[in-house]
Parts: C-alpha cells; structure tokens; sequence
C-alpha cells in the first residue's frame, strides 16, 4: 500500500482546482441549444394562436386612441365591444351602434376593412364621439398582441390604437 506523506498531502490541499474539461463545455454547450430551441421553435406555434385566442373572446375596448391622436381611457358604459369571428369577421357593439368589418390576420399583422355600423344617435355625452373615433382607429390595424388579460391593437408605427380587455 502506497500511504501519501504528510507533504504530499499537504501539496494535494494546495494545489489548485483542476479546471473543467471539454465534456463539462460540451454538455453546456448542449444546454444552451435546448433552451434556444425550445424558444425558438415554439415561437411559430405562439404566433398561430394568436389568432385563435383573439377569435374565442368576446373582447371589450379598455382604451383608443381620441381624435388628437391621444390614447385615452374608454368610456365604461356603455361598452364598446368586439368579437372576432374565425370567419374574419369582426362583429360589436361601438357603444350606441352596432358594427360589422372584415378582418385578417397573418402572424401578428393585422387588417380591418369594409367597417359598417348602423346609424342611430346616442344623447349620453361622449358616446358618439367615443364610437367615431374607436370606428376610425379600426382600419388604421397594422398589427395586434394578444394574450389571456389582453388584446392590443397597433397602428402601422407600431403606436397602440386600440386596447381590449376579456368582456
């Protein structure tokens, strides 16, 4: 039996720690390209379901951007609302009037097109106003985020135009 000296000893207690060798730098290595693949290819499924969690709410409007171009809390009652269709439809209430438009979606672009509401006055103040503005911010969509608390509405600079929450 070989029994270490006391210097040798003493020696092995000194001496640095060994540094890693290229396994632990490739099991690493292996590491970190799971987490960026796990991130990265499951940002196409996020952005195929974007769609379909906006289509399965039924939507109320939180905030819109005013005649000013300001972002300006809604008016609460009456309530604006939307419901996108899976058929491109959106389909809603502006407050006094009901609307339809045509919308797609690719990604997280947006378009509404073709707005149509009914025409009946509301005496309530700033409901008229409130529902002109929230019909003229529809077709300025360029793109949308959406999640379970919330779906926002961006114009083509990337400003919020409109923001829902869950009704």
């Amino acid at each position: 039996m070989n029994d270490p000296s006391g210097d040798e000893l003493q020696d092995a207690m000194e001496s640095p720690p060994e540094k890693p060798g290229w396994g632990f730098y490739a099991a690493l290595a292996l590491v970190g390209l799971l987490v960026l693949m796990v991130v990265f290819l499951n940002y196409p499924a996020q952005k195929a379901s974007a769609g379909a969690i906006m289509s399965r709410t039924c939507w109320t409007m939180q905030s819109y951007t005013d005649r000013t171009g300001i972002l300006v809390p809604a008016l609460t009652s009456p309530a604006v609302t939307a419901g996108f269709g899976s058929d491109g439809t959106l389909t809603g209430s502006g407050g006094c009037n009901r609307y339809t438009a045509h919308y797609t979606t690719k990604d997280y672009t947006m378009t509404i097109s073709d707005t149509a509401s009914t025409m009946m006055s509301c005496a309530a103040p700033g409901v008229m106003d409130q529902e002109s503005a929230y019909l003229a911010d529809l077709p300025r969509a360029a793109s949308f985020r959406v999640d379970d608390s919330s779906l926002r509405i961006y114009d083509a600079g990337g400003r919020p135009v409109i923001i829902f929450v869950p009704a």
